[in-house]
């Protein structure tokens, strides 16, 4: 009898059966709830695509079932399993923050650890529960219909995930819960809490962007970032699944949040309740804590939208301001916050980030200077942006696809590189702060140094890229580059399986699919672009005479590198479509042996817009004070008023074939231009028209002749 006694003593010392039956009898509706709406959008999501006409169903994948397993991809079950579990833990523990309840309930002769783990163990219960069923209910389902594309293992893999999810935001709920009296605002920071470790980080990385010059921004805020938040991480863990060491991450998180939620219950104060923070000592980190955060999210608001330093400092000042008095607000639960001691404390803040911001301004570290030494370079990344750095590897058609790196080997190269980086270092004083207009020569320049050791070395920049025409020139000649740059230099011409031609404007297009014929092609073309001058590609670039789509064959065993879309988008993109995918890249006009083939084989009238066959006439106008910006947005957006622009006085119109030519070959695309102009507009045949300008230093004869009377 008395080991009877002492076992029972020991079960009732973890949990107490009462207050268990308490919590179910008041809060099974959130259990039930929960499972209806689990059933809604599991089993019956699979229910309704089975059911599905056979004509309709036999274009079907795996990929179509699952989805409803992932929450990435199944948006109603990502809602609920973000709601319920913090939902539970608010009205598990509401009592805490009422004065009445939290003082009824420790009146109770039962211990606070205990009180704590039977609250935790209903939650648990009234969460779990539910997602067991669905996921069994699921299995019959899938089992019942035939469903061969979801395995027993995906099922348990959609349990675990849920199960983890569940487990983090309810845990979370209640340890905040701890240090806030309001019902409310345990809500909203249990959500705030999860994502800052990613929010935060994204923050500082960006002002570090602003004020270190070189700082690779986009490199550190693309890499696995999400990893730091379970609120972005776990939902995506359906198609990008946790590893061994996330796992034990996530569980060891669990525990130390369960026993954190623990200690602070038994030390917290029943008097606290209503109190925005119920521990002194935390009141302070609170209030800097949400002053930088704020601080942080509008200085970076006013740099992006403003591109301008001062603005972004405003946007701190502004940002600590509201940040600091609300939350003293919250905290005082008063207006009347603004007092000496309140802005002697904000000066003080202030102070320390000044200082925190002049350590960067004059790079006490010398991060700025910093270059790797050149005898220990094995290569070097060279690009636009770290995208296939960050991206290893992307899906086409269920194939991984690995993305194509700009990597330098060549030791002049190398060279090159190296003293292009040592040139924007020299010039830092200059360009460090300032926002260079997207439309004035901006060239982005990542850089990724590859050591001897094995280590890494990264800078990335802003350049006014014509400053820079001397160190760029030597390797954008390079073969090196353009085989980077052009995936046309990479393929093998017995995969070409066919070219087309379409003219930019117009109606005109070619098709080539002889084999010889297109070997000749694409080797006309390599070699046009072998021989393309560092002007051609950049400063002197004209639009098109048309886009060259090039079909190619590949075994999907073995997919081709492919470059990221946004890394050649100047050049080429790719799509992939079964067993071919195809480059497509720009005729154009410095294409000389590709004209001469073209007029070799008879087809050079059929795949570009001739003056005589396709043109009606152009109109030519004189713009002495150059393009604004505005204007140059309308431009752009807008083209020109063509009813207006043929009836303004001065106009210039042209029908001579010669002129016309010349006029096709060597009219730019609009740009933002403080010089003369003159804006041109080609009136064809079909009816349709296209415009462009020419800059003054640049224009025909014939037009600078006519506007000089």
């Amino acid at each position: 009898m008395k080991w009877g006694i002492t076992v029972m003593k020991s079960k009732t010392s973890f949990i107490n059966r009462g207050i268990l039956r308490n919590d179910f009898k008041r809060y099974t509706w959130i259990g039930i709830v929960y499972l209806l709406g689990l059933l809604l959008t599991v089993p019956l999501q699979l229910v309704m695509i089975f059911s599905r006409p056979e004509e309709v169903k036999m274009y079907y994948d795996a990929s179509v079932y699952l989805r409803a397993l992932q929450l990435d991809y199944s948006p109603l079950s990502l809602i609920l399993i973000l709601i319920v579990p913090v939902l539970a833990g608010l009205l598990l523990f509401r009592y805490l923050q009422a004065n009445i309840a939290a003082d009824m309930t420790h009146a109770l002769p039962i211990k606070r650890a205990t009180l704590y783990n039977t609250h935790i163990v209903a939650g648990l219960t009234l969460l779990f529960v539910p997602l067991v069923i669905t996921a069994l209910i699921t299995w019959a389902v899938v089992a019942g219909l035939g469903i061969d594309f979801v395995q027993g293992k995906d099922i348990l893999s959609w349990l675990n995930v849920c199960l983890l999810m569940n487990l983090v935001l309810f845990l979370s709920t209640v340890v905040v819960g701890m240090f806030t009296g309001l019902s409310t605002l345990q809500g909203l920071l249990t959500y705030i809490l999860l994502l800052v470790p990613a929010g935060l980080s994204v923050l500082v990385l960006h002002s570090l962007k602003m004020h270190v010059y070189g700082f690779p921004y986009d490199l550190y805020a693309a890499a696995n970032l999400d990893k730091l938040s379970p609120l972005l991480r776990i939902p995506s863990s359906g198609s990008i699944p946790l590893s061994t060491g996330e796992l034990i991450f996530y569980i060891l998180l669990c525990i130390a949040l369960y026993l954190i939620g623990r200690y602070l219950y038994q030390q917290r104060k029943v008097e606290s309740a209503g109190n925005a923070i119920t521990f002194t000592v935390l009141r302070p980190i609170f209030k800097y804590c949400v002053t930088f955060c704020t601080m942080l999210l509008l200085g970076s608001y006013f740099y992006s939208t403003q591109e301008n330093i001062i603005w972004t400092y405003f946007g701190y000042l502004l940002g600590a301001g509201i940040g600091y008095f609300l939350t003293a607000i919250l905290l005082e639960k008063s207006i009347a916050v603004f007092k000496w001691q309140q802005v002697k404390g904000l000066g003080v803040y202030t102070l320390v980030i000044i200082g925190l911001i002049g350590l960067l301004q004059v790079d006490i570290i010398g991060y700025e200077k910093r270059l790797p030494e050149m005898s220990q370079v094995e290569n070097v990344y060279m690009d636009t942006h770290f995208h296939p750095l960050i991206y290893k590897a992307a899906m086409h058609n269920g194939t991984s696809v690995k993305p194509h790196l700009a990597l330098f080997k060549d030791k002049d190269n190398i060279a090159n590189i190296y003293n292009l980086h040592q040139e924007i270092i020299a010039h830092r004083g200059e360009e460090k702060g300032v926002i260079i207009p997207r439309a004035i020569n901006q060239k982005r320049v990542s850089l990724a140094y590859q050591l001897k050791d094995g280590s890494c070395f990264y800078r990335n920049y802003t350049i006014n890229f014509a400053k820079y025409k001397e160190q760029l020139k030597p390797i954008y000649e390079s073969r090196e580059h353009k085989i980077h740059q052009h995936e046309l230099l990479r393929v093998n011409l017995d995969d070409i399986k066919l070219v087309e031609i379409n003219s930019q404007n117009g109606n005109k297009s070619v098709s080539i699919s002889d084999k010889e014929m297109l070997q000749q092609a694409v080797a006309v073309l390599r070699n046009d672009i072998y021989d393309q001058s560092y002007e051609d590609m950049t400063i002197n670039k004209r639009p098109a005479w048309g886009d060259i789509m090039v079909t190619i064959a590949y075994d999907k065993n073995q997919p081709p590198a492919m470059p990221d879309v946004a890394m050649v988008a100047d050049n080429s993109t790719i799509r992939t479509e079964k067993n071919y995918y195809q480059i497509y890249l720009p005729w154009e006009k410095s294409y000389m042996h590709f004209e001469r083939w073209l007029q070799s084989t008879g087809l050079y009238n059929q795949a570009r817009i001739l003056p005589d066959e396709d043109i009606s006439y152009a109109l030519i106008d004189y713009v002495p004070d150059g393009i604004d910006r505005a204007t140059y947005r309308n431009l752009r957006e807008k083209g020109l008023n063509e009813e207006l622009f043929e009836e303004k006085p001065g106009i210039l119109k042209i029908s001579d074939s010669a002129q016309l030519e010349l006029c096709l070959q060597n009219y730019r695309d609009y740009s933002y231009s403080e010089q003369a102009v003159y804006l041109v507009v080609f009136k064809l045949k079909n009816g349709n028209s296209f415009s462009g300008l020419f800059p003054q230093a640049e224009a025909p004869d014939f037009l600078t002749e006519h506007f000089a009377q």
